[in-house]
């Protein structure tokens, strides 16, 4: 059963001592986190989570992921919403924790041009530009906006299925977003979580963000 530690803060240091440093290499990277950041929009939160979750953390997503859409509603697509997830003991077990839950909800929110990324402790990505970024002190969920233009340096080698999504989708017309995968609006997103994984499988889950 997840755990709740943090709710909402705008401060990445009350999730962990070393995520503001992180969250400053990704704003050096990303021209959008900045003005995000400065205006108080990039929210975290923290969760307790071990392997066995995997359906309560894409209920917490679809919950984080409905919120995120009623902020961009208010606030416009600098809204951002990051989810540490606390509890896995290595590198491997964070990564298997997060796959799953993230891959259902990319999925699913795509139409609705809303992009969902997992990062995990010790996991090497690098930039646009090839550059090493800096790995996180803690595994983590990242909901925002979708920048097709951005998104695509990397979504069109890796998921090319998802960034078609992102580039045609009509933008947030509101939908539900189970209605049309399932055919009916979904009380309880985890009930659902086994049926998923067999709407959505996969290119590879070894290889996706």
């Amino acid at each position: 059963m997840i755990r709740p530690r943090i709710t909402a803060t705008t401060d990445p240091a009350a999730v962990h001592p070393g995520l503001a440093e992180h969250q400053n290499d990704m704003i050096r990277r990303c021209p959008y986190l900045r003005p995000s950041v400065d205006r108080g929009l990039t929210v975290w939160s923290a969760y307790d989570a071990e392997t066995g979750d995997q359906p309560e953390l894409f209920a917490l997503l679809v919950e984080s992921a409905e919120g995120l859409r009623a902020a961009r509603r208010e606030s416009g697509p600098l809204a951002c919403r990051n989810i540490a997830i606390l509890g896995p003991e290595d590198s491997d077990s964070a990564r298997k924790l997060l796959q799953w839950p993230a891959w259902l909800a990319r999925n699913l929110y795509a139409p609705v041009q809303l992009m969902v990324g997992r990062f995990w402790t010790g996991v090497e990505l690098v930039d646009s530009k090839g550059q090493a970024m800096m790995p996180p002190p803690v595994a983590f969920f990242s909901l925002r906006n979708a920048i097709p233009s951005k998104d695509g340096l990397f979504l069109a080698e890796k998921l090319p299925d998802i960034m078609a999504i992102l580039e045609q989708g009509p933008g947030d017309d509101g939908r539900d977003v189970f209605t049309e995968p399932l055919g009916q609006p979904v009380d309880d997103p985890a009930s659902v979580y086994t049926e998923l994984k067999a709407l959505f499988p996969p290119p590879s889950l070894a290889t996706t963000r």
